[in-house]
């Protein structure tokens, strides 16, 4: 049989396995009184069965033992994910300290360094294990912090499983596009019970399953494709954008709000697109648009290579920070009924505070920004120097650009206030930079000059791009709340 057919069939036998153990999970949780009851602080409106992760992670578990033949890969994988998915039912039951959870996926993160699960095998090994422990440890969270709507974190994980079968499948490792082909059947078995509507919720012991197994899966062939140190990130990154994006933006909200980080709350990026006005459906579509578009990449730039990985990643980091600065905008609180008190009604509240701390953002934003266009220029047009060098001769530039902005008042306004007034200053800011810090950076002999085709197209990128980020936050905002209130 062909290694495609051979790995449908293996997604369809296990996809089978998990509707029928989620179907029987279902069932009994029912019978039994297993049952979340809805809550102010959680999405569903009405009692719905608990446990469906027993159901993905028996089918993840048969699929394996069916499919493979017994290695270190193997036990390795199936050993440690059976700790994780025991961690998250036991706290389904019994709620567990988020001291011993840490330390329970540290421990599985150190035992999987241990079966050969590394990143890379050049770093030191302190290293490499730090990182494994690490991205263990944050993905697993991850997934069970983005597990806040119907069919969210299950479809993000099938789409992240499908990336990881195509790259496995094309660099020959026959076990480990195996092993996805198992994960996407045993999580698509249990998202038709719950997407679009949940008749069934996974749980902790679902998502610190599903989790787990992704962070796994992400570390297996670290050295098939490290063609450099960056690449070796840029991919699982990549492939788990949304989940990562999520908590991070989360934890980052509920920080600049006096929120505890680690409390429970509707006031995720799915929360917040259905606050705009949009169906509960059509969010989670949003979502995995992003998800899939974050596979999409990381799949292309291995194919077409690594030369450019960094600008890919910085512009699909911009991206999701501009994304993140419309939505944290959105209340999802009413007033009096947030968990904090009025201090947190919004967001991204900051009373006395919110202008400045969102021009920091916005500083941050323009750095990336500006450096990226600087190199798009060098490389379009190189100095004498030639486009190697291009990192380095762009920093100097790039900081006389920021400091030229500064000075022409762009950091004044709030990005809201956007329009022909400031696009003007951005474009006289930009290119005042340009030719001070492109043509006067030879002065001290630190830099070669840039020529004045390499500043005009550095010109036309930067004051592009610049003014490009505010123009895509307001277009991002009016279109959703657009959708919205047309009952998206």
């Amino acid at each position: 049989m062909p290694e495609p057919l051979q790995f449908v069939f293996v997604a369809a036998q296990t996809f089978v396995l998990s509707a029928a153990f989620t179907w029987l999970v279902r069932g009994l949780a029912r019978r039994r009184g297993w049952l979340a009851p809805p809550r102010p602080d959680r999405w569903h409106r009405e009692p719905t069965a608990l446990h469906g992760g027993v159901g993905i992670f028996a089918a993840f578990a048969l699929g394996l033992l069916s499919n493979l033949a017994w290695s270190p890969f193997l036990g390795a994988l199936l050993g440690v994910t059976t700790v994780m998915f025991l961690t998250g039912l036991v706290d389904d039951a019994a709620d567990i300290r988020p001291q011993t959870k840490v330390v329970l996926q540290v421990a599985g993160g150190l035992l999987l360094y241990a079966a050969d699960f590394h990143f890379n095998d050049a770093f030191p090994w302190w290293l490499d294990m730090g990182i494994v422990v690490f991205w263990v440890v944050a993905i697993t969270n991850a997934m069970n912090l983005l597990d806040n709507m119907n069919g969210l974190a299950a479809g993000t994980a099938v789409i992240a499983g499908v990336t990881r079968l195509f790259l496995f499948a094309q660099i020959g490792n026959v076990d480990g596009a195996v092993a996805s082909a198992v994960f996407i059947g045993a999580v698509l078995g249990f998202l038709v019970f719950n997407f679009p509507r949940a008749s069934i919720f996974m749980g902790d012991g679902g998502s610190f399953t599903i989790g787990f197994a992704l962070a796994a899966l992400n570390l297996t062939s670290g050295q098939a494709y490290s063609k450099t140190v960056f690449s070796i990130f840029v991919f699982p990154v990549l492939a788990l954008a949304l989940p990562i994006f999520d908590t991070a933006f989360v934890s980052v909200v509920r920080y600049f709000s006096g929120r505890a980080i680690s409390q429970g709350g509707r006031d995720h990026t799915s929360h917040r697109l259905v606050a705009i006005g949009l169906s509960e459906t059509n969010a989670v579509l949003i979502l995995w648009s992003i998800s899939a578009a974050g596979g999409a990449i990381a799949y292309l730039l291995y194919n077409v290579g690594f030369s450019y990985a960094i600008y890919f990643a910085a512009i699909v980091i911009l991206a999701l920070a501009l994304f993140g600065i419309v939505l944290s905008r959105v209340r999802v609180y009413t007033e009096g009924a947030e968990p904090d008190g009025p201090a947190s009604a919004f967001g991204f509240t900051l009373p006395g505070e919110l202008v400045y701390k969102r021009q920091i953002l916005w500083v941050l934003l323009d750095a990336v920004t500006v450096v990226l266009a600087g190199n798009a220029a060098v490389a379009m047009a190189p100095p004498p120097a030639g486009p190697s060098q291009l990192a380095a001769y762009a920093v100097v530039p790039a900081a006389a650009v920021m400091m030229a902005l500064l000075a022409v008042g762009l950091y004044r306004w709030d990005w809201m206030h956007f329009g022909p007034s400031l696009a003007g200053r951005i474009a006289a800011g930009s290119l005042i930079g340009l030719v001070l810090g492109a043509r006067g950076g030879s002065v001290a002999g630190s830099m070669p000059q840039w020529p004045w085709g390499t500043i005009l197209a550095g010109w036309i990128f930067v004051a592009g791009g610049v003014c490009g980020t505010r123009v895509a936050v307001r277009v991002i905002d009016r279109w959703l709340h657009r959708w919205g209130a047309a009952g998206g």
